[in-house]
């Protein structure tokens, strides 16, 4: 019986290399050269095990990015659609969002991806899925909600969350957490509320 493959275990010990890296010295200053030797390969093993690096930038993107998308999926599955909105935002403002050292590197892609138009295209790529995903979320949940109504809210959802978690390393009032997430649970009510049936006609008297 032949041997397993390591290809799965390296590329993933490559890119925890590379998270690493980039959190450290940014985007621009991690080299294969740095990630290798992070990584304890050569740089010949990163571009086997991952490719160039557009490919290694493209697969790491992919390795910060998608526990977050999978976890809120996770937390919504297995529930029923008027439950899921409640869920959405516990999700987004709850304790999966707060800052570690993945969002350094997110932010470094992001920033990245100002002066490369490849970059910006896979990254919006992701966030205009999670918006789908999301608004599609809010149509299930509530009836008669239209497509570009759905999508409108959940662009403001993420930005909320995203821009929620950006500040929460400074002092900020506790209160200013609650307050964004009540904010957004406001919304979906008030989304709710106007497209909720209206009560039948009471019988003149």
């Amino acid at each position: 019986m032949g041997r397993p493959s390591l290809a799965a275990e390296r590329r993933e010990q490559i890119l925890r290399a590379a998270a690493r890296s980039v959190a450290r010295h940014g985007l621009a200053g991690s080299t294969q050269e740095r990630i290798a030797a992070a990584a304890g390969m050569s740089r010949s093993h990163v571009r086997h095990y991952v490719g160039n690096r557009d490919e290694l930038i493209d697969a790491l993107w992919d390795h910060v990015i998608t526990p977050y998308f999978a976890s809120m999926r996770d937390a919504l599955n297995d529930r029923e659609p008027a439950a899921r909105l409640p869920a959405l935002v516990d999700y987004l403002f709850g304790p999966q969002m707060a800052r570690n050292e993945d969002d350094l590197v997110i932010e470094a892609l992001i920033s990245g991806a100002m002066h490369d138009v490849r970059l910006r295209g896979r990254i919006y790529e992701s966030y205009a899925r999670l918006e789908r995903e999301i608004a599609g979320t809010i149509r299930d949940a509530v009836p008669g909600c239209g497509q570009a109504e759905s999508l409108q809210l959940a662009y403001a959802l993420i930005c909320m969350a995203f821009g929620h978690s950006t500040l929460a390393p400074l002092p900020f009032p506790a209160t200013r957490q609650a307050g964004m997430k009540a904010l957004a649970a406001q919304l979906l009510a008030a989304l709710e509320a106007g497209h909720r049936a209206p009560p039948p006609p009471t019988a003149a008297g």
